[in-house]
């Protein structure tokens, strides 16, 4: 079905853009390849300098939106698409990350059949630079609800596997720009305390893992405070209704020390891939996870520790094996 320019759009599909010249050509065409959903695509220009603008006016398809934000950081571009959107329905997809065919239309399916639900999520994989498989993060294989599990404080997936009825999104106030990052999870946890959730099995989102993404140009100091206090802020509301945010207070992010490195793509890469090696000894695939194991020790060779837990994996029996690797699910 080709979409005409004046038929009602069911999904607004949001793309914050920041320099991504090299990957936003295919990261559009991953989503424009959907041709059953009448839907819109909302380019969010963020004080890029590079030609990925040109690139993704290139495309020529009338479905695309470019709308400027100015440099304002992840939350604000986010929130810019938001204001605009005119779909029933909101999904995101970072400018250098990817859509399997046929993602939008299932899940707006599912949504359109199960009202009583706000928004669907599913599983992801991490890709490499130029697109190779790296490992995969479906949690379950069994289709379930997830509403409890978020308001516990635990986020199963990348933000952009959901498809979220866009009148929850903003009944919610959208993001929250005091998160330079883990604005993600401080909105998937908030999610979970406005509406029903669901998970469905399978690979709804390739993410590209490289040396210019936000993981990779944000410290690690910095990562992990805004990851714990958007679980902090969750506990509050529970206890008290009202965060410290909602209520006028802002805590101070932790000064950033020169010493503290932002964490490399490969140092990025072998951790997903250590995870995935335990978790493959866990599953009693011993030989597997070591050949994951040094696959992983090969991409940041240096990096004794990861030696270590490969010989681990060639010796621990199975049922001796604590799997207490976790993988990061934010850029």
């Amino acid at each position: 079905m080709v979409q005409s320019r004046n038929q009602s759009v069911l999904v607004s599909v949001v793309v914050p853009v920041y320099n991504a010249e090299r990957y936003i050509a295919a990261a559009l065409s991953s989503i424009l390849q959907e041709h059953t959903v009448p839907l819109e695509v909302i380019v969010v220009n963020d004080g890029s300098t590079d030609a990925s603008l040109t690139r993704a006016r290139a495309l020529g398809d009338p479905r695309l939106r470019i709308i400027e934000n100015q440099g304002k950081g992840i939350a604000d571009a986010l929130n810019t698409g938001l204001a605009v959107a005119r779909g029933q329905y909101m999904v995101r997809c970072d400018a250098d990350d990817l859509y399997p065919a046929n993602r939008i239309a299932q899940q707006v399916n599912w949504l359109s059949q199960n009202p009583e639900f706000g928004a669907i999520c599913g599983g992801y994989a991490a890709i490499a630079p130029k697109g190779s498989p790296l490992v995969q993060f479906d949690d379950s294989p069994i289709a379930e609800e997830i509403t409890l599990e978020l308001c516990a404080g635990y986020a199963r997936t990348h933000l952009c596997t959901y498809a979220i009825r866009t009148d929850v999104l903003r009944s919610l106030g959208g993001f929250r720009s005091y998160f330079k990052t883990a604005e993600d999870i401080d909105l998937q946890l908030r999610l979970g305390e406005a509406c029903r959730v669901w998970y469905e099995p399978g690979i709804h989102y390739y993410y590209r893992l490289h040396r210019a993404s936000i993981t990779h140009t944000k410290s690690s100091t910095e990562r992990e405070f805004f990851d714990a206090i958007a679980r902090e802020f969750q506990s509050q509301r529970q206890t008290t209704g009202m965060d410290d945010l909602q209520r006028g207070i802002v805590p101070p992010p932790p000064p950033i020390s020169p010493s503290c490195r932002p964490l490399s793509a490969a140092q990025h890469i072998q951790k997903f891939l250590l995870w995935r090696a335990w978790y493959e000894h866990q599953a009693g695939q011993r030989w597997q996870a070591i050949s994951t194991g040094v696959r992983s020790a090969l991409t940041f060779p240096s990096n004794l520790a990861t030696w270590r837990s490969v010989l681990a994996l060639a010796l621990k029996p199975v049922e001796a094996t604590s799997f207490d690797i976790k993988p990061t699910f934010r850029r």
